[in-house]
């Protein structure tokens, strides 16, 4: 089978692993319960099959919508909101029909932005997320992390790809990295530097089009930093310590 987008991938052979998910992990938990209000209208983007939100609907938050731009996740989604209260919509995050100020949360966990492979729109849907967003509102921004990704044994295999882009004459950075699995199997493609390719961020760059879409920066961190309770203020105070994990940033607008 020859998959050629991301859009592709969630449709066909990750589809279960993303719409059967259940419960919050830790590092989600944390940031849901320490940054938003129960009492906030809150938005997810790339919902998939609505784990997060019907997660926080139990915790006792009460006006949500939810998006994706598969629209079989979309269906998933609403048959399994047994309180058929949640909103969830077939929506484009590089092209939102919400209006501007429409919520004072959004959640943008889940990595969402790094499978959008164009560097335009990634910076498009963190613009659009940055209109959606009420003045004084929260956004929690996960992203997939290349600092902690070359200091796994994963770096054997990225030395690899460099040399077969070279070799090729391929000019796509590094930081683009096909998915090394797929469907809970190993994507052998992978060794052929097949796509599609998930964007992994350096903090830094992260922090830059953040900045560039408009949102502050309150908090950011890692896994490790979550594990050991606390996120970091700003990217300086996080510079002398362990990465690991996913890279998290709590902004506000």
């Amino acid at each position: 089978m020859s998959i050629l987008n991301h859009q592709e991938v969630f449709s066909t052979v990750e589809f279960d692993a993303w719409a059967d998910r259940k419960g919050l992990n830790e590092d989600e938990k944390y940031l849901i319960v320490k940054y938003l209000n129960k009492n906030g209208k809150t938005v997810e983007a790339g919902t998939a099959g609505g784990r997060i939100l019907r997660e926080i609907k139990d915790l006792g938050f009460q006006e949500l919508y939810g998006y994706d731009y598969v629209p079989e996740f979309i269906e998933q989604a609403k048959q399994r909101d047994a309180s058929q209260s949640i909103s969830f919509e077939v929506q484009d995050a590089t092209d939102l029909t919400y209006e501007n100020s429409s919520f004072e949360q959004i959640i943008y966990l889940q990595q969402i932005v790094c499978v959008i492979e164009e560097e335009d729109k990634r910076l498009k849907a963190l613009t659009e997320a940055y209109r959606i967003l009420k003045n004084g509102g929260t956004a929690l921004f996960s992203f997939l992390n290349f600092e902690s990704r070359i200091k796994s044994p994963l770096v054997v295999y990225l030395a690899y790809l460099g040399m077969l882009r070279r070799l090729s004459g391929s000019n796509r950075s590094i930081q683009y990295i096909p998915w090394l699995k797929l469907g809970g199997k190993v994507n052998f493609l992978a060794l052929l530097d097949r796509g599609p390719y998930p964007y992994w961020y350096k903090i830094q760059e992260a922090q830059q089009m953040l900045t560039k879409a408009g949102f502050k920066i309150v908090g950011v961190g890692s896994s490790y930093q979550i594990g050991q309770g606390k996120m970091c203020d700003d990217i300086e105070s996080l510079k002398n310590q362990p990465i690991a994990g996913m890279l998290y940033f709590v902004c506000k607008k």
